[in-house]
């Protein structure tokens, strides 16, 4: 934008005005219920006392009439035995999803590995999904869903 283009009142070029910015307004408040999280494993259960690995398939639904800055946060049990990595050390995850639109879905999928010291039962993961203003610095609003994942002895 040149000087003459500030004295005549052209409209200046932005992020807003940009051919084929997104009509949708970006989320500035704080929402109580802002997602539908879905999540379902692609086996049904996790082999104890061996090496194997389950898919988790998280799906967050953006429920709101704005579009929303995604993250997921996803955690396991401390000292489970369990991971997101093959040595079972990596309890937590981030996944940053992007901006979602009103109605649309973000589906990501993410191993969780068993190693031989893995215990036969019930584990709980948490997911947390966080609605962010600006960068993925700022949370506006966050839901929680838990999950159980069942280890099975291997020779079953």
């Amino acid at each position: 934008m040149g000087i003459m283009d500030f004295f005549l009142g052209k409209p200046k070029e932005g992020p807003a005005n940009a051919p084929g910015a997104c009509a949708a307004p970006a989320a500035t408040k704080p929402v109580a219920k802002p997602f539908s999280i879905a999540a379902k494993f692609d086996s049904l259960r996790l082999r104890a006392g061996r090496n194997s690995k389950i898919f988790l398939e998280v799906g967050v639904t953006n429920i709101t009439s704005q579009k929303q800055l995604v993250s997921v946060d996803l955690g396991l049990p401390a000292k489970s035995n369990i991971g997101f990595d093959i040595a079972c050390n990596q309890n937590y995850v981030e996944k940053r999803l992007g901006e979602v639109m009103p109605g649309a879905t973000a589906k990501f999928s993410i191993p969780i590995y068993a190693n031989e010291r893995t215990r036969e039962g019930s584990y709980t993961v948490e997911i947390n999904a966080f609605s962010h203003y600006l960068d993925y610095r700022k949370v506006l609003s966050q839901m929680k869903k838990k999950v159980a994942l069942r280890s099975v002895a291997a020779g079953r």
